[in-house]
């Protein structure tokens, strides 16, 4: 059995007194710590706006924070994060794939964002990825953005310019689930077979399906998975204590 911890949209700043909708990035990221390392995980993935402004400051705190928190460590790019930036400060410790092999799965980490457009970006090269998965293994996909709509206008309207390239690259068969982050509520759906799984945010979260961002009063979030050779998996959220 293999744990996954997915964290997301951590949105932490140069200045770590900064706010974020009204919240401390660093104060919530640290509540929800002890709830994460609980679980003991095995490969942990950040899959994007882990930082707000793309500072260099916030990347070397959050590879600080995180050090012990898994063995595996990987990352993917939001639209608030700079990827060169992001690449140096979170250093070797983290791995940016595109493919990543734990725990008999085969993990493809794909990349959406564009720092200049809070929409996902898809074209053939960023889907090229896909082709390296050997169909030999269960897979799982994570990206940034939602790759269906969560029913929340919000944030909607900086969902994925042209999803369907994506869906026309994706296999039943062989993808078991795709996680994302970017939405800030917990969202769980199924499209063309494939289970669609948001991370909430660890800094601050909407009530689902709402026309305006409205806070969710039950605070930090993270999704894990459980992922098993034979192909069997199971998830879920943690919260902070």
């Amino acid at each position: 059995m293999f744990t996954l911890l997915q964290l997301s949209d951590c949105h932490l700043s140069a200045d770590p007194e900064a706010r974020y909708r009204g919240e401390n990035p660093d104060a919530n990221l640290k509540r929800l710590l002890p709830a994460c390392r609980a679980l003991s995980p095995d490969g942990l993935i950040l899959s994007g706006d882990v930082s707000e402004d793309a500072s260099p400051e916030s990347y070397r705190r959050i590879a600080d924070l995180l050090r012990d928190l898994a063995p595996n460590r990987a990352w993917l790019p939001g639209n608030h994060d700079e990827r060169d930036v992001m690449a140096e400060h979170l250093g070797t410790d983290y791995d940016a794939g595109p493919l990543l092999k734990w725990g008999g799965w085969e993990i493809v980490l794909l990349d959406s964002a564009r720092p200049d457009d809070p929409r996902g970006h898809l074209d053939q090269d960023r889907l090229a990825p896909l082709a390296s998965l050997s169909g030999q293994a269960p897979a799982l996909a994570f990206i940034h953005h939602q790759p269906i709509p969560v029913h929340a206008p919000w944030i909607d309207k900086y969902g994925m310019i042209e999803p369907d390239l994506l869906w026309q690259r994706l296999d039943a068969h062989t993808i078991k689930a795709i996680g994302f982050g970017h939405v800030h509520q917990a969202f769980v759906g199924q499209h063309q077979g494939i289970t669609c799984l948001s991370a909430p945010s660890t800094v601050a979260n909407s009530q689902a399906e709402t026309e305006r961002f409205t806070p969710d009063p039950t605070g930090p979030k993270a999704r894990w998975y459980r992922l098993r050779v034979d192909g069997a998996w199971s998830t879920g959220l943690i919260s902070a204590g």
